[in-house]
This record gives C-alpha cells, sequence and structure tokens, in this order.
C-alpha cells in the first residue's frame, strides 16, 4: 500500500539542514497529504530546541525512543537524512520492528542495493538534493526502488517541489547529476567569490561586489530556465564584437576555465561512485 493522501506518521532521521527542509515541505499548508504527526530524531539539543515549536512535531534524542513510540504509532514516511555510517548503525534497529513504511533516502552515495538490501521489507525511493532547497529553489532527483508504488513517488515528489524542482532520473545518471545539481553551488560560490575580488580590487565595495555577481548569476539562471535559452546562444547574445565580454571570454578560454570546470565534474563524478563503492561494502560486511 502506497502514502496515504492523508495523515499518517512521518519519521524524520536527521534535523541538519536536508532534514529541517524536508521537513518545512512535509509541513507546507494546504497539501492533502499533511501528516497527522511527525517526529523528528536528533541527537543534538540545539537542533531539538529549535525544531520543537512545530506544532504537530516531536523531537527525540535517539532512534530507541522512536522505536518506542513506533510500537504504537507505525510511520508511513521515513525520511534519512543522517551520514551513510550511521545507516548501517540504524537499519538492524529498524529492521527489528513490525513496519514496512516508505523510505526517502537522501544520504550520499549510498545506492538503491544497499538501502533495499538493509531494509528489504521497505519501500525506497532515493534522492538528491542541494542546499538550496532551504531557500525554496532547491533541485531534487528521484528514483524509485523496485517496491516502491506510483503513488508513492508522487506523494515524495509533491513535497518536494514545496521546496524547488524536481527531475526523476535513472540510478545510473545520478553520479554526475549529483556533481552538477548537488555540488554545483559549491562551485558557484567559488565562482561568485572570484568575480566579487575582481569587483573590489578594481574599487567596488565588495557587498556591492557580491550582490552584483549573485544577482547577474541569479538572472542569468532565469533567462535559461525560464526561456528555455541554450547557454552558448546566451553567451552569443552577449558577446558582441570588439566588447567587453569578448573579451573577458577570452582571459577565460586562455585560462582553461572550461577545461578545469569538465575536469571538475569528472572528479566529483569519480567521488560519487567510490562512495557507492563503499557503501557497498559497509552493507555487505553488517548483512553477513
Amino acid at each position: 500500500m502506497g502514502v496515504s493522501e492523508s495523515g499518517g506518521i512521518c519519521w524524520v532521521l536527521g534535523g541538519g539542514r536536508m532534514g529541517q527542509a524536508f521537513l518545512s515541505g512535509v509541513l507546507k499548508k494546504g497539501r492533502r497529504n499533511r501528516p497527522e504527526k511527525v517526529f523528528v530524531c536528533d541527537p543534538d539539543p540545539e537542533v531539538r530546541e529549535r525544531l520543537s515549536g512545530e506544532g504537530t512535531v516531536e523531537v527525540v534524542p535517539s532512534v530507541d525512543e522512536l522505536v518506542r513510540k513506533g510500537e504504537k504509532s507505525s510511520p508511513s514516511l521515513v525520511f534519512w537524512a543522517v551520514k551513510p555510517s550511521l545507516f548501517s548503525e540504524l537499519a538492524p534497529v529498524l529492521r527489528s520492528l513490525d513496519i514496512c513504511p516508505l523510505g526517502v533516502s537522501v544520504m550520499a552515495g549510498t545506492p538503491l542495493s544497499t538501502l533495499q538490501e538493509s531494509l528489504p521489507r521497505w519501500r525506497w525511493i532515493r534522492t538528491m538534493s542541494n542546499l538550496a532547497l532551504t531557500r525554496g529553489e532547491g533541485m531534487t532527483l528521484l528514483t524509485p526502488g523496485a517496491r516502491a508504488q506510483d503513488e508513492d513517488l508522487s506523494a515524495v515528489s509533491r513535497i518536494f517541489l514545496e521546496l524547488g524542482r524536481v527531475m526523476m532520473l535513472p540510478e545510473k545518471d545520478f553520479d554526475v547529476a549529483t556533481a552538477l545539481a548537488g555540488s554545483g553551488p559549491g562551485l558557484m560560490a567559488l565562482v561568485l567569490e572570484a568575480l566579487s575580488d575582481a569587483g573590489v580590487r578594481h574599487g567596488l565595495k565588495r557587498e556591492d561586489a557580491v550582490f552584483l555577481s549573485a544577482q547577474m548569476l541569479k538572472g542569468t539562471a532565469s533567462l535559461i530556465l525560464e526561456e528555455g535559452m541554450d547557454p552558448s546562444e546566451l553567451r552569443k547574445r552577449v558577446a558582441s564584437p570588439s566588447g567587453t565580454t569578448i573579451e573577458g571570454l577570452v582571459a577565460l578560454e586562455e585560462g582553461g576555465v572550461r577545461a578545469s570546470f569538465i575536469q571538475a565534474v569528472a572528479r566529483m563524478v569519480g567521488r560519487s561512485q567510490e562512495m557507492a563503492v563503499h557503501s557497498r561494502k559497509e552493507d555487505s560486511h553488517f548483512t553477513r
């Protein structure tokens, strides 16, 4: 049976940025499938204090306490926003419970095979998102496990659509998509920092240089997303003959910036693949 359109119990494991963002999507007003009750598990007392003000949210410090509550109120949805190593510790504990919820994972480098082998009775959806989720501008990737139903995927999609945009992708594409959408904000932050430094070098106040650069990047993304403009076409429109933009583009090409970005993505894809292999080895160890 899939996730219910109304009511139900939701567990959020991990109250960090991703856990809090998911929680905000779950609690958005007007959602038909808003849970009756949400339990957030996090050992950090500051996190628990910050989240305890939500009316339908109960915050607990340990999975053991969740297990005790689960004996009376079984969850229909469990969101995993913890480190993969902690998943390996918690999965055997939850496997002992007589529950078969929908599990939603945002854990990096943790493939569906690991999730399904660790908790085989659960239905699974693997997700990847980025920090912009906390501002309602996130990019979230979804891929369902073998047991997940259409209504599960639909319910989870609606949650993440409250927090930005959603794309369905096969799991084989997750490594490169994670490099672009998940790690991309870190690369763009470096670009913005460099542009801001350049502005300061030429006399701008730093706060003005940062604002100009950030708004420029936001506007550029809007042109591409909202108008469907190809990046190469946008570049050609801006780079007029003998103008300022073409001078900057030539300098970047001379510095190998394009190749550096391509190499950066290759390195991130490789690291994501390494994390997945490590996760499978850990899973094999604790399931023997």
